[in-house]
Order: structure tokens, then sequence, then C-alpha cells
């Protein structure tokens, strides 16, 4: 079994992989030194229908910086690249279009993490630019905590946004779930933390928010995972919580991580993630009603044995859905970029892998408002360190690829 792959440790997996590289006196391919998180397409502003792409790029033996990059939907290629980052690693989960209610028309709002004190002390990070990727804001939330990240931030629709992710307030507690509401300045207008608590007096258990919806008549819709210890994982959790951060009602589901949701257009919820059964790992699919109770009959799994991860999952314009990850069980190498395109029950249609002969990976999904196709972005380690960006035809046939440094 394959040890779970997510993203609260990639990052980390990743600077000790450079770190140790730098020891070596043979020659080899670099690795994990960029990746794009996410992706959104801009709306207005001078870069409408442009790509950005949020995520980290290598600077040095000391750590990461977060990058934001701005490419053409029509060939992939880059437009501009702005860097975000002190003297340790710094990195962009998310990245959406900050412009609400004609504020900062065009811009972008970003969440990751910052390593201000020092490179085992992140801080949930909130970069707010205008159109052409220049700080207008910069915030961090947790105060003097131990730990704490953004994984998802989330425009809200009268005004600012909600912020998810996990922290951490000592090094000998637990970490929890931590959601921050911001205005459009950034100015925190509440922050809420929730989490089990241990019974093992020698283990922590991990909980986190790793994406966030609005719910009909108020509130949110938060997923993510819950009661899990260092040695196991977590389970699915599906929580509402008020327009003022209190929580209304939490359900749990299997072993796994909610890595995504969406309201869909009936009024469900959609979540996908990695499911854990067992020795296996599979991508899911669930569809609940706005109480938390499921539908389908069931939860959606795909990937048919090996190693899956569901990282990022959206409706389509024809009430379906898609989901892009990670396969190690079919494809050209160790790892390969997957996209998965179901019904609107959650039946596959198809499924597709991208990449070379090593290990791809791919995190941030969206489908293009012109012909239905989809883009992807990522990480690709075939030959080199690259952040991934391809475009595909609304049924999964390769289009453009671009490897970006």
């Amino acid at each position: 079994m394959k040890t779970p792959f997510f993203k609260t440790t990639f990052l980390a997996f990743s600077l000790l992989s450079i770190l140790a590289s730098c020891n070596k006196t043979v020659e080899t391919l670099p690795q994990y030194l960029r990746s794009g998180n996410s992706l959104v397409v801009a709306n207005s502003g001078t870069g409408t229908g442009n790509l950005v792409i949020a995520g980290y790029s290598n600077k040095s033996a000391n750590g990461y910086d977060a990058i934001l990059v701005m490419a053409n939907p029509l060939n992939g290629d880059t437009m501009w690249t702005k860097t975000f980052g002190n003297s340790y690693s710094d990195a962009f989960y998310s990245v959406k279009n900050a412009n609400i209610k004609g504020v900062n028309k065009g811009g972008f709002i970003v969440t990751g993490f910052s390593n201000r004190a020092n490179a085992s002390s992140p801080t949930m990070l909130v970069v707010i630019t205008d159109a052409n990727g220049k700080t207008v804001t910069t915030k961090t939330y947790g105060g003097t905590t131990a730990y704490s990240q953004g994984f998802n931030v989330l425009p809200v629709a009268d005004s600012g946004y909600l912020v998810s992710g996990l922290i951490q307030k000592s090094s000998a507690s637990d970490r929890d779930i931590y959601l921050v509401r911001i205005r459009e300045t950034g100015d925190t207008i509440w922050a809420r933390s929730f989490g089990a608590k241990g019974i093992d007096p020698y283990d922590s258990i991990n909980d986190a928010a790793y994406a966030a919806v609005e719910a009909p008549g108020g509130g949110f819709f938060i997923t993510g995972s819950i009661h899990g210890y260092t040695q196991n994982g977590g389970k699915i959790f599906l929580m509402k919580v008020s327009s003022t951060g209190k929580e209304l009602w939490t359900k749990i589901y299997n072993y796994g991580i909610g890595f995504s949701i969406t309201l869909t257009r009936d009024n469900g919820i959609a979540i996908s993630g990695s499911l854990q059964e067992g020795g296996r790992q599979d991508i899911f699919l669930l569809k609940t009603d706005t109480a938390g109770i499921v539908q389908w009959g069931g939860i959606k799994t795909f990937g048919g044995g090996g190693y899956n991860y569901g990282a990022s999952m959206i409706e389509t314009s024809d009430g379906g859905f898609a989901i892009t990850g990670i396969t190690d069980g079919q494809g050209n190498g160790n790892q390969d970029v997957y996209l998965i395109r179901t019904n609107s029950t959650g039946d596959k249609i198809w499924d597709k892998t991208y990449g070379g002969s090593d290990n791809d990976q791919g995190f941030g999904l969206i489908q293009m408002p012109d012909d239905g196709g989809f883009c992807i972005t990522g990480l690709s380690n075939s030959g080199g360190s690259y952040i991934f960006l391809n475009r595909t035809s609304s049924d999964g046939t390769q289009g453009w690829v671009k490897y970006i440094q």
C-alpha cells in the first residue's frame, strides 16, 4: 500500500526532497520543484478569458515562492508570472476571481501559507492582487499559533470571502478546522475553529477544511477530513455553519478526505476527493441533499486498483461532473494526471490519463466556457520539474500541453 499522498503533506515532502538532493554527488533530474495547485478563468478586467494558475516554484535551497501565472487559453503560452514570498517557503493552494460588486475589478484572491518565522511555522496567507497580478493586500491569519494554512478561498455573494483550512494552536495541540470570514480588504470579520479532541496521549487529531460553498438561504457547507490521527486517516465530512460561523450540524461518511464541494443545479451537494478502504485509495464522488443525506444509493468510486487521488471536481455544463487527480493504475508513467467524466448520477462516461514517463499529477480543473473542453494544472516530473498545464476537448482528447518553469 502506498502512503496516502494528501495536500497537507505534499509541500513538506517536496522541500525535504530538494534539501536532500543538495548533498548528493550524483547528477539527478530535479523533481517536485514546481506545481500548479489551482486554476481559474479570469472573468473581467484586462485578462478576460485568460487562465490564471496558483501554486509554488522553488527559488533556492531555502524553499519556495508562491506564484501566480497568467496563460493564454488558446495555446497555454505564459503571459506573466508573479512571485510572492519571504525568506522561507510560501505556496498558494487556491485562486479565485476577486471582483465582487465592482471592487478590485479583474483582480484575483489567493490563499495558502507563508513561513515567516522559520521553515516549519506556516501561517495562513491571503493575497489580493489587481488584474496584472500586482499585490493590493497581503494578510496572514492565525496569530502566533504553531501552524495554520488556507486551502480554499470562497467569494461570498453579498461581500467578502470565506477562507477555509486548518489551525494548530500550539505544538502540543490537535490540528483543527479553521474558517476565517474576511472583507474585500482582507480584514477579519470572524474566525472560528472546530475539531475533535484527541484521546491518545501520544498522538494528536488532525482535522482540516479543504473546500466550502455557500448554502441556500445563508451560511456555508464545508468539507474536508475529521477525526484523523497521525497514523490513521480521517473521515470525509460535511459541515453546515451559519453566516456567523456557528456549527449547525456535521455529517461523517467513509474514511478519506473531501477535497472539493459544489452546490449542484438541483440544490444538492456534490463532494469529491480520496476514499480509503482497507489497502485501497480510490477517487470518490458523493451527492447529498442539503441535510447531508446520501443520494444515488451510495458513494461512487473510480480508479480500479492501485493508488488514486481525487484533487478537484466541478459540475459540468450538462449537469454531470468532471474530476481530476492522480492515478498509478493506468497511463504512461509511475503516476499520471487523471481526468474522469460522469453523468448527472455520478456514473462514469469516460476517463483519460495525461503525462510522461515519470510522476505527473493533476490538481486544478476548469471547464472552458467556449467549447466545453477542460484545462488541468498540476505538476510534471517527466524530464525535469514543471508546472503542468493542458487543454482537452469536451471528450477528453488531448489538445495542447505546456510545461512551465
